[in-house]
């Protein structure tokens, strides 16, 4: 498609010029991304205080779902080569910005996807006060890592395109999933179980 190999053209002339600043940064981006380990970091840390529960868990169900739906169903259905791996002269673009290689298909974006849904799902979970710098840190987060992924010829910009719009969809699944767990662990909070999934809290101890 033509905005694809415009937007990966515009990339290559950036690290043409600007490389020995770009690849390591945005390799550092990318790790980041990696099965999004570190946006399931810090969702456990959420999980584990009661006051943020609902949002810690909310992200690791975002994130989960937004994983099967790009690498279980959709790269297998779409089968989209990367574009290193389909055109000579990409191969040359991702020689220069360090050969880092991917396996599997290209459609989505996992890293897309996992960024999107951790953010999106902070965003629509926590309270008011915080949403203004979630949604700021969100959008350069995501940006960051549509570039990074195609900078290093990894992803087509319509797969990240696509990514967004699972990681979305993820987050507002995961949403309606959590919210119904926490419903039926207050209504019935008389249980052990549910009221030590309810008020336990690593920094306090067991209410």
């Amino acid at each position: 498609m033509g905005i694809d190999n415009l937007f990966i053209e515009l990339l290559h002339n950036l690290c043409e010029r600007f490389g020995f600043f770009l690849t390591p940064f945005l390799r550092i981006i990318t790790i980041c991304g990696e099965k999004a380990w570190l946006f399931l970091v810090v969702a456990l840390f959420l999980v584990l205080r009661k006051k943020t529960r609902w949002v810690g868990a909310t992200a690791i169900l975002a994130v989960f779902i937004g994983f099967i739906f790009a690498d279980v169903i959709m790269k297998p259905f779409f089968m989209r080569m990367r574009p290193y791996t389909e055109s000579n002269l990409f191969q040359d673009y991702w020689a220069l910005a360090g050969a880092y290689a991917e396996e599997g298909y290209s459609m989505p974006s996992g890293h897309t996807v996992g960024v999107t849904s951790f953010f999106i799902s902070l965003l629509i979970t926590c309270a008011k006060k915080y949403r203004p710098i979630v949604k700021r840190i969100g959008i350069a987060a995501i940006i960051l890592m549509v570039i990074s992924r195609c900078y290093f010829m990894h992803h087509y910009l319509t797969d990240c395109m696509v990514g967004i719009v699972v990681g979305v969809i993820a987050s507002y699944i995961a949403k309606v999933i959590v919210r119904l767990v926490f419903n039926i662990c207050k209504r019935y909070s008389n249980f052990t179980f549910f009221n030590f999934i309810l008020n336990f809290d690593l920094f306090r101890g067991f209410a």
